[in-house]
């Protein structure tokens, strides 16, 4: 099944719309014009950065090359008549032997969504691709994580009568009404303010810091990118954590490339000549950053360097006129001490066949969740290892 739409385009008519599957790189290179114009129209959500073009052509390339028969891109064009309105880009993936159709950047994506011309276009252009993924037989069911409601993508998909799963809580941080870091200060609690104050008071007393920007690709970029995920899985490591995307072999080359892609970079570290105590990085796009990876340097956690490393990023956004930062879910409390603001992320599943339901309904929604609440009761002496072996550097 999986390669049915391998490195070519399939065409299947959804009257009134034309729903067309791409899977060849070079196709999607092709689209990149068109494809920023619909997803600069912010049809579906205001964070659309993982449906951007270079965003999903460089995870594309990286996965092809590495993933096998794991993983295949599966770009969904909707046309009407000889107009292209909208772009829902797809991968099929392997799971417990079923070909899942998931979003093109899963597991590494953060937000699901699509891009179409107009919002009114968007959910009678969504269920036109649902149909056509099902009548084709192009994959056993559809798996999409991280729909953030209130999106079109997530309407749609509700009127397509795919099943709801709870996800998480995305948090961000508004700034386009700010002027100042002043002016976005005035409603956070002072006493808040004033321990971070005196926090950050200490541990000038300790290590004289800095706090840099990064928006070049040079060494100190990539030092701070290398040093934010070997820190990411030393702490998921002492906790016995992990997350998809650590579970994927291709996550280290994904990243180690980004460099190479023409995805826009920006990096923050607080530190003390050589030594890191704190710092993060992600993307801009459409003036907006969002924080992708973060990591600490726990031989000062007395000082909070997350918590205070994350005033300093939101003040370097206002500085360089960001409108807001995406800061990704778990709501975690380092980033409430900045901002209430949170979405809603939820998965949608939809299985087409037998093969489809065993593998996303019953494996993954029933199985899976039920096989992570039971290892999280496993002694953590037990469980840390395990997790060593299942997480990837």
């Amino acid at each position: 099944m999986l390669d049915r739409a391998a490195n070519r385009g399939m065409a299947l008519s959804v009257e009134p719309l034309r729903v067309e599957f791409l899977s060849g790189l070079d196709e999607m290179r092709a689209l990149r014009q068109r494809w920023e114009t619909l997803n600069g129209t912010l049809s579906d959500h205001d964070a659309p950065f993982f449906q951007s073009w270079a965003w999903c052509l460089h995870v594309a390339t990286v996965r092809v090359s590495r993933a096998g028969t794991r993983y295949r891109p599966l770009v969904a064009l909707v046309w009407e008549d000889r107009e292209l309105i909208g772009i829902w880009p797809l991968s099929l993936q392997r799971m417990s032997g079923a070909s899942v159709a998931r979003m093109l950047d899963d597991p590494f994506g953060q937000f699901a969504g699509v891009a179409f011309k107009t919002p009114s276009s968007l959910t009678p252009g969504v269920l036109a691709v649902i149909r056509a993924l099902r009548s084709g037989r192009v994959c056993d069911g559809l798996l999409v994580e991280n729909v953030i409601e209130g999106s079109g993508l997530y309407a749609a998909l509700a009127s397509a009568g795919a099943h709801r799963h709870f996800g998480n809580e995305a948090v961000y941080v508004d700034l386009d009404q700010c002027t100042t870091i002043e002016s976005f200060r005035h409603d956070l609690n002072k006493k808040t303010l004033k321990n971070l104050r005196n926090l950050s008071n200490r541990l000038q007393r300790v290590l004289a810091t800095e706090h840099l920007t990064i928006s070049q690709r040079n060494d100190a970029l990539g030092r701070i990118m290398t040093w934010t995920f070997d820190g990411r899985v030393e702490w998921m490591q002492s906790r016995a954590r992990t997350s998809p995307a650590f579970r994927e072999q291709e996550f280290r080359m994904l990243l180690d490339t980004l460099s190479s892609s023409e995805v826009s970079l920006l990096a923050f570290s607080l530190q003390g000549g050589s030594t890191m105590v704190a710092a993060q990085w992600g993307f801009t796009y459409l003036r907006k950053y969002y924080a992708y990876m973060s990591a600490r340097n726990p031989s000062f956690d007395e000082f909070s360097p997350g918590r205070m490393h994350l005033g300093m990023v939101i003040e370097s956004c206002l500085g360089q006129g960001l409108k807001g930062l995406e800061l990704m879910a778990p709501p975690s409390g380092y980033k409430l001490d900045w901002t209430r603001l949170t979405k809603r992320v939820d998965r949608f599943s939809m299985p087409f066949n037998p093969r489809g339901y065993l593998a996303i309904d019953i494996l993954a929604n029933r199985l899976e969740p039920l096989l992570r609440r039971a290892s999280r009761r496993l002694p953590h002496a037990i469980r840390q290892p395990l997790i060593g072996m299942i997480n990837r550097r």
